[in-house]
């Protein structure tokens, strides 16, 4: 597309030379970025010919399992290992729950094989389908 729909709102606001100016690993981990971005806010069983692509709904992966969060950071977890091919060591870390709104904001910590470092992918959640998904390094 000559662009990344996480970063550009209006496609019509770009022109050829935006993706050629960004450096090869920017480009890398924007792709990440998005495809982690499509993953997250896919519900689990929606794509037919994939049927654990997604995750199941949060709010019921978290009455179902008492009140934990464990069974959600394991599909997570499980789930980004299986579709996204250019992460490894996957570690979600307990999420906060804003229980009055239904937002889920949690931090998966993830290799990024072609690069040296951990990444921190800040994700947050909620029960209308948005997902909002940021890259930083870890320090």
């Amino acid at each position: 597309m000559g662009y990344f729909s996480t970063e550009i709102s209006e496609p019509s606001d770009v022109d050829d030379s935006y993706f050629k100016q960004l450096s090869e690993e920017k480009k890398l981990r924007q792709s990440i970025i998005e495809n982690l971005t499509m993953i997250l806010q896919t519900r689990r069983g929606s794509v037919l010919h994939l049927s654990d692509f997604g995750i199941p709904d949060i709010v019921q992966v978290y009455i179902d399992s008492g009140y934990s969060f464990e069974q959600l950071k394991r599909y997570i977890s499980e789930t980004i290992l299986k579709y996204e091919p250019r992460v490894s060591k996957v570690m979600v870390e307990e999420p906060k729950f804003d229980k009055n709104n239904f937002h889920i904001s949690l931090k998966i910590k993830a290799i990024i094989k072609d690069l040296a470092g951990t990444e921190i992918l800040l994700t947050e959640f909620s029960t209308t389908g948005w997902t909002k998904v940021v890259s930083e390094r870890e320090k």
